[in-house]
């Protein structure tokens, strides 16, 4: 049975690597900082955790976390380097695989490579969790990192362009994965009424002409400390582990933990 078989017929077994794509409409939202800090959260919770760095234009995953791996995803597809050797151990409970830096060229990706390594690291379960981080917009490749994941997080914020562009990337998502699996996480908002009021307007606008609700997996406050971590090159569940962005990501990461102990084999 094909890894889209699986996550059509939605059988999904606890014992597998629990996948994470983190995508977005348009970029500038701050997908690349919350799939860093998500992954260095589950990571303190003593999950093993691997980032697979999914941008492969302009992958910022190195940049981020202040590494810079000898090989990368390009060695892995283009070279026929094994996996393992591009894996760079962060930490005890925490790995990545980094993208080559960005080239300004376009770089031509097999997908059903992309999708047999994802396959593999999946049902190797050397991992707890892979978060995936991406490109903003749609494409195929995306389509791939979300058909072998158990959650796709969608990326907005209160800006009309992010609403307006989530919307066309769950319209397109219906053609191509479990509209199931996919979670909003409202980014750089005041408060939970302001979250909600931003989620409720897309909802809206998913349920007239899609027929369709997307639930709500939660929301990152605005916070200062988000912006100095980027500057320092840490993450800011690291750098200011107080901040309000650090706990509203810990309660991400421990709601996300939560929905993996209660999947079920069926």
């Amino acid at each position: 049975m094909s890894i889209q078989e699986i996550n059509d017929k939605n059988i999904i077994s606890g014992n597998n690597t629990y996948v994470i794509t983190v995508c977005s409409g348009k970029g500038g939202v701050g997908k690349s900082i919350v799939s860093t800090n998500l992954a260095y959260s589950l990571s303190e919770m003593e999950s093993n955790v691997l980032i697979f760095d999914g941008n492969l234009n302009y992958p910022n995953q190195h940049l981020i976390c202040g590494i810079e791996p000898n090989f990368r995803l390009y060695d892995v597809i283009h070279s026929q380097l094994d996996y393992n050797e591009a894996i760079y151990k962060i930490n005890n409970n925490l790995s990545m695989i980094a993208e080559r830096p960005a080239t300004g060229e376009m770089d031509n990706y097999s997908v059903e490579n992309l999708r047999k390594l994802l396959e593999k690291i999946k049902f190797e379960k050397k991992f707890d969790y892979v978060v995936i981080d991406t490109l903003s917009g749609a494409y195929q490749e995306l389509f791939e990192f979300c058909r072998i994941s158990d959650l796709i997080l969608i990326i907005i914020n209160d800006e009309p362009t992010s609403l307006l562009d989530a919307y066309g990337l769950i319209k397109i998502f219906r053609n191509y994965v479990n509209i199931r699996k996919i979670a909003l996480l409202v980014n750089n908002v005041i408060d939970n009424d302001d979250a909600n009021d931003i989620s409720n307007k897309l909802n809206l606008a998913t349920e007239k002409f899609l027929k369709l609700k997307v639930d709500v997996v939660g929301y990152i406050p605005y916070d200062r400390a988000v912006r100095n971590s980027v500057l320092m090159q840490e993450p800011f569940v690291l750098s200011a582990p107080d901040s309000e962005a650090s706990k509203a990501l810990a309660r991400l990461a421990k709601k996300i933990m939560k929905k993996n102990k209660n999947m079920v084999k069926v």
